[in-house]
């Protein structure tokens, strides 16, 4: 039997009323023997907002030198980590890229830059790029380049972009301790302002930081708050040479039970786990579903290799993302 606090916000969640951060954080406080609980509970609300399994796909399309000093990232031009280092690539290479992913089965591509905002004349070769794939594939075209502003927005969607990617990282609460170079209030701007030009949002965070489960919780709120599409997870996979090198790996258990909470926090969006699962999680990356993820990222990922594709591409074979 279900314990009683899950059994009645599950249902108050399948009855159509989003938990509160309150009750958020009374469920991640329930000892670990109540885990598995929580996993069933995520799947069945997974299966009752008929979420339907989907791939997504990222190119590094700008690397290195970012002038911003989150402590996890090895793209920070703060720390040297020895992550690839170029400047935004040729337009043909975006292209091929995005072409190569289609063809391998993923369904959304998203060219990813790094730096706190790009240049016009890079935007320009963005939405070159954006063009020619909206006309020779089916993929759903996405986008992370950092800040934005309205002519920035209006650019990109003329081109034919359809989503905007910009995680939050963190909790609110937690984030001058992983950022100081920029404020939490210009990265949910720029979501909305994504939003306010038609575009679906995809942000997250990454979860391992050292924040607490209550600042796990009240990232899920925000996210909750701001309306977004998808909430993509990562793992912390600590980089040498980044302050946060010698941090521990996320336990299994937890980062199963993260993924669970987020989506009984979010029951309507789709939650897609990305970067740090294969070191995280290993062998228990199949249990993801049953946490309530319906997404994946296949494919390397912006400054470390991802999981072997036709891995990926087997377990999605299987039905274990069904």
């Amino acid at each position: 039997m279900l314990h009683p606090l899950i059994t009645r916000l599950t249902s108050q969640i399948l009855d159509g009323t989003p938990l509160t951060e309150e009750q958020g954080r009374l469920l991640a406080e329930l000892e670990s023997d109540h885990t598995t609980e929580l996993l069933f509970a995520a799947n069945s609300v997974t299966k009752a907002m008929r979420h339907r399994p989907f791939t997504c796909s990222i190119t590094n399309a700008k690397s290195g030198t970012c002038s911003q000093d989150c402590r996890f990232c090895a793209q920070s031009g703060h720390y040297t980590t020895g992550s690839p280092n170029h400047p935004l690539l040729p337009l043909d290479d975006l292209i091929e890229n995005g072409l190569a992913m289609h063809k391998a089965g993923a369904s959304c591509y998203s060219l990813v830059t790094s730096g706190l905002m790009l240049s016009s004349d890079e935007i320009t070769r963005i939405c070159a790029c954006i063009e020619t794939l909206r006309s020779r594939t089916t993929l759903e075209l996405s986008a992370s380049l950092g800040l934005l502003n309205t002519d920035y927005a209006r650019r990109l969607v003329q081109a034919g972009l359809t989503r905007y990617h910009h995680n939050l990282e963190t909790a609110r609460s937690h984030f001058p301790s992983i950022c100081t170079t920029h404020s939490y209030d210009e990265d949910i701007a720029t979501i909305r302002l994504a939003k306010e030009h038609g575009l679906k949002i995809c942000s997250g965070g990454i979860l391992g930081l050292g924040e607490s489960w209550a600042q796990r919780i009240e990232l899920a709120a925000t996210l909750a708050e701001l309306d977004v599409d998808t909430v993509p997870l990562n793992f912390l996979s600590p980089i040498p040479g980044t302050p946060l090198e010698a941090s521990p790996l996320l336990p299994a258990h937890d980062a199963l039970k993260s993924v669970a909470l987020f989506r009984l926090m979010l029951p309507q969006v789709s939650i897609t786990i990305a970067g740090g699962r294969e070191r995280v999680l290993g062998d228990y990356q199949s249990w993801l579903p049953l946490a309530g993820a319906n997404g994946m990222m296949i494919g390397n990922y912006l400054t470390t290799k991802g999981r072997n594709l036709e891995a990926d591409l087997r377990m999605l074979e299987q039905g274990k993302w069904i």
